[in-house]
């Protein structure tokens, strides 16, 4: 991820966040291009990309499909991200309803996951599923999560270079161009503020 995608993400975060977890941090590229005070933490299963996380964030080697409870405590962040996850796990709902129970009532929620285009999907053999707008915005839902948006992204040519990648689910409304550089949906959310567990 370069420094024009992290901010992207960012301007989803409130500038009052002042935590944030970053599921799937990898080399923990959302911490090193904050453009936020935020203390990130981050978790992923690549023991390599968490070192080097390290440096930047607050990063721990966890396996997000083991169903097992997060190793925070309940109410504990501002906002959290998941950025391309949900397609490599096998029950991505159970991993939601934690981060329900992480993130503080009022909390924000960006997830961003693999489309359903086939070439999409299945051009990385670890992706277990695709997901279509529909299933993107079900699966939040469902998990307790009151969806505010859900918006195409994709790789559309030269947008991170000439900076317009905030431009970029406005440009893939259109089906030409949905067709050919959507690669995946982003489902921006929050945490409903009265306390209810999800489903």
């Amino acid at each position: 991820m370069n420094k024009v995608v992290a901010a992207y993400y960012w301007s989803f975060i409130p500038e009052t966040a002042q935590t944030v977890l970053d599921l799937g941090c990898g080399a923990g590229d959302i911490a090193r291009f904050s453009i936020r005070p935020s203390r990130v933490y981050g978790l992923d299963c690549d023991q390599t990309a968490v070192t080097v996380a390290n440096q930047f964030a607050i990063a721990r080697h966890w396996d997000l499909d083991s169903g097992e409870q997060l190793p925070f405590n309940s109410d504990q962040f501002d906002a959290v991200i998941a950025k391309d996850v949900l397609e490599h796990l096998r029950q991505p709902w159970v991993l939601l309803q934690e981060v329900h129970r992480v993130l503080k009532p009022g909390g924000t929620l960006l997830v961003s996951v693999i489309c359903e285009f086939g070439r999409r999907t299945w051009s990385d053999y670890t992706h277990v599923r695709g997901f279509t707008e529909a299933t993107a915005r079900e699966l939040v839902a469902d998990s307790g999560f009151t969806v505010i948006n859900v918006r195409r992204m994709g790789g559309v040519p030269l947008s991170s270079r000439l900076n317009f990648v905030h431009l970029n689910p406005w440009i893939l409304r259109f089906p030409p161009l949905h067709w050919m550089w959507t690669s995946s949906y982003e489902v921006h959310a929050i945490r409903p503020t009265r306390r209810t567990r999800p489903m």
